[in-house]
């Protein structure tokens, strides 16, 4: 069916746009990812964009299989991109738990503040278990943050008793 204003060429990409991300995302579901990434990389050549439903099928399907780099690449370009009706794109808790606790486990700093960056382009504030998490990461790096305190006054948020011990440990304040 043509809408007023749709020109043949747009409504040939809007289908494809729709079936490449219907079968890419089943590729994903099916665990086919190389099949899935190469559909998609097809379908970008071709014009079309993945939905922010098709990324978070292809981010579940990066976390199962323990590609965080890939996941967090998806994230972003799923909160660059925004909800299809003009909304912002919001990842779910379960994601961005898996993904700090990935950063806690490997003891990367770097990642989980480029993430928290990430994160911050959708959200005001990612949360007291996102900056908790944070803090734990510094710590068990033994890396210090002069500037952690500050910044969680700055984002009004109240820690846990225990993680305030870790932020006076980590913090030159």
């Amino acid at each position: 069916m043509r809408t007023l204003g749709s020109s043949p060429a747009s409504l040939a990409q809007s289908s494809w746009s729709l079936l490449s991300n219907a079968l890419g995302g089943a590729y994903a579901k099916l665990d086919m990812l190389e099949k899935a990434e190469e559909l998609k990389e097809h379908a970008r050549r071709r014009g079309a964009k993945p939905n922010g439903k098709t990324l978070e099928i292809f981010m579940d399907s990066y976390l199962q299989k323990g590609n965080f780099k890939s996941t967090v690449d998806c994230l972003d370009e799923a909160i660059s991109m925004g909800r299809w009706n003009g909304e912002k794109w919001v990842p779910s808790s379960k994601i961005i738990d898996i993904m700090m606790r990935n950063f806690e486990q490997e003891k990367d700093v770097d990642g989980a503040e480029e993430f928290l960056e990430i994160l911050k382009k959708s959200m005001e504030s990612p949360g007291v278990e996102v900056f908790e998490s944070l803090t734990r990461t510094y710590a068990a790096t033994g890396r210090i943050s002069s500037a952690m305190l500050r910044r969680l006054k700055m984002e009004n948020v109240q820690v846990s008793e225990g993680t305030q011990k870790l932020l006076e440990a980590i913090s030159e304040e």
